[in-house]
């Protein structure tokens, strides 16, 4: 099943780049718990690139994830600057996509992943093998602004689940299925 996450991004706009205003409301609070949240196994969304903020989290069968993210470019005319940091356990086989020759991926150690870019109308990609059905934690800051409203992913067929809390960054994913 491919969910389109197209207009779920495009309520959390923000301009990105460091001589843009801030309009974005950041609501994560220091100090707070990661929530765990569980992620369907085997689904998909869409992005469309340059048309809202978003880190996409995807998790496929035995271990493989899939993590983009997309920018507002089109419609703020600036960049956003993403650093993703993910900590599992048996991270492993790291490869990205649409990644520009200044962005970076480092595998630091077999429990974690960063990946550094500068983002506009492209989405960026990074899949990864981790241990199968196991827990992962992504942390993300966009522009130096850290939100749990940048993320999506799929929980009961729905995007996000409905969920109706703030979410935090960082987030913590857990399969539905291994």
């Amino acid at each position: 099943m491919r969910l389109s996450a197209f207009l779920v991004v495009l309520p959390i706009l923000v301009a990105c780049g460091p001589e843009g205003g801030n309009n974005y409301n950041n609501t994560q609070t220091m100090n707070t718990e990661p929530l765990t949240v569980v992620i369907d196994t085997n689904q998909t969304m869409t992005a469309q690139g340059g048309q809202g903020v978003g880190v996409f989290v995807e998790y496929s069968a035995s271990g493989h994830w899939h993590v983009l993210w997309a920018c507002d470019t089109s419609l703020s005319g600036l960049s956003c600057d993403f650093t993703v940091n993910v900590t599992g356990t048996g991270i492993a086989n790291a490869s990205t996509s649409q990644f520009a020759a200044s962005d970076t991926l480092t595998t630091p150690s077999a429990t974690q992943l960063v990946a550094t870019t500068l983002t506009t109308t492209q989405i960026d990609e990074v899949d990864f093998d981790a241990t199968a059905g196991a827990t992962i934690q992504v942390d993300v800051t966009v522009s130096g602004l850290r939100d749990g409203n940048f993320f999506f992913f799929v929980q009961d067929g729905k995007i996000d689940g409905n969920y109706q809390g703030p979410l935090t960054d960082p987030l913590i994913f857990e399969p539905s299925a291994p």
